[in-house]
């Protein structure tokens, strides 16, 4: 399995010892999709200091992954999404929906 780096992700690459030296300096470095890479002696030495954001970013998108490929593989509720699907621009435009105020509005 090959592992793809996501678009504009920067990563750079520190030491322990760099770390402890400059450790501000170092976790000012992990702004936005820039990671710190700090290396060990071995593979589960090695940690990844990121961005609270770009972290919260990426399990937001992970969630929104797995819900979809949770629909996917449903494949009654799929059919039932594809059936809905060619009639929805005409179910739009004769007012057959209801707005999300509607649907999940409070009480």
């Amino acid at each position: 399995m090959s592992t793809q780096r996501p678009s504009g992700l920067e990563r750079v690459k520190v030491n322990r010892s760099q770390l402890r030296q400059n450790q501000s300096k170092i976790f000012r470095q992990a702004r936005g999709s820039r990671i710190v890479h700090v290396t060990g002696w071995s593979d589960e030495d090695e940690k990844y200091v990121v961005d609270k954001r770009y972290f919260d970013d990426l399990l937001q998108k992970l969630r929104a992954a797995v819900e979809t490929l949770a629909i996917t593989t449903d494949p009654k509720l799929f059919a039932q999404i594809l059936r809905a699907a060619d009639t929805i621009d005409q179910d739009a435009r004769l007012g057959k929906l209801h707005s999300f105020e509607e649907a999940f509005g409070d009480e």
